[in-house]
Protein backbone atom coordinates (compact mmCIF):
# COMPACT_ATOMS: atom_id res chain seq x y z
CA UNK A 1 0.00 0.00 0.00
CA UNK A 2 2.68 2.22 0.54
CA UNK A 3 4.26 2.52 -2.83
CA UNK A 4 1.09 3.36 -4.15
CA UNK A 5 0.52 6.50 -1.79
CA UNK A 6 4.13 7.48 -2.66
CA UNK A 7 3.53 7.07 -6.44
CA UNK A 8 0.40 9.54 -5.92
CA UNK A 9 2.37 11.87 -3.56
CA UNK A 10 4.56 11.89 -6.57
CA UNK A 11 1.98 12.62 -9.02
CA UNK A 12 0.41 15.30 -7.58
CA UNK A 13 4.06 17.17 -6.95
CA UNK A 14 4.72 16.92 -10.48
CA UNK A 15 1.31 17.81 -11.62
CA UNK A 16 2.16 21.62 -10.17
CA UNK A 17 5.86 21.24 -11.41
CA UNK A 18 4.94 19.97 -14.79
CA UNK A 19 3.37 24.08 -15.99
CA UNK A 20 6.87 24.54 -16.70
CA UNK A 21 9.39 21.95 -18.79
CA UNK A 22 12.17 24.40 -17.30
CA UNK A 23 11.36 23.81 -13.77
CA UNK A 24 11.17 20.14 -14.66
CA UNK A 25 15.20 20.47 -14.94
CA UNK A 26 15.53 20.64 -10.99
CA UNK A 27 14.21 17.66 -10.09
CA UNK A 28 17.29 15.12 -9.26
CA UNK A 29 15.10 12.31 -9.40
CA UNK A 30 15.22 10.82 -12.94
CA UNK A 31 12.23 9.14 -12.86
CA UNK A 32 10.35 12.18 -11.13
CA UNK A 33 12.00 14.64 -14.01
CA UNK A 34 10.93 12.28 -16.90
CA UNK A 35 7.43 12.18 -15.72
CA UNK A 36 7.75 16.20 -15.41
CA UNK A 37 9.18 16.17 -18.95
CA UNK A 38 6.86 14.06 -20.43
CA UNK A 39 3.31 16.57 -18.86
CA UNK A 40 4.83 19.11 -19.63
CA UNK A 41 5.66 18.93 -23.01
CA UNK A 42 2.77 16.47 -24.21
CA UNK A 43 4.62 13.90 -25.13
CA UNK A 44 4.30 10.25 -24.14
CA UNK A 45 7.29 9.00 -25.54
CA UNK A 46 9.54 10.25 -22.87
CA UNK A 47 7.38 8.26 -20.54
CA UNK A 48 9.68 5.62 -21.31
CA UNK A 49 12.79 6.60 -19.67
CA UNK A 50 11.01 6.70 -16.75
CA UNK A 51 12.51 3.44 -14.69
CA UNK A 52 9.85 2.61 -12.21
CA UNK A 53 6.87 0.19 -14.16
CA UNK A 54 4.34 1.52 -12.35
CA UNK A 55 5.18 5.31 -12.70
CA UNK A 56 6.01 4.42 -16.23
CA UNK A 57 2.44 3.11 -16.53
CA UNK A 58 1.10 6.16 -14.85
CA UNK A 59 2.86 8.46 -17.23
CA UNK A 60 1.66 6.23 -20.26
CA UNK A 61 -2.01 6.86 -18.76
CA UNK A 62 -1.98 10.62 -18.19
CA UNK A 63 0.12 11.87 -20.93
CA UNK A 64 -1.65 11.89 -24.72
Amino acid sequence: MRPTLALLIMIATSAVQAADAGACYTISNADRRAYCLAKARGEPSMCYAIQAADMRAACLAEVH
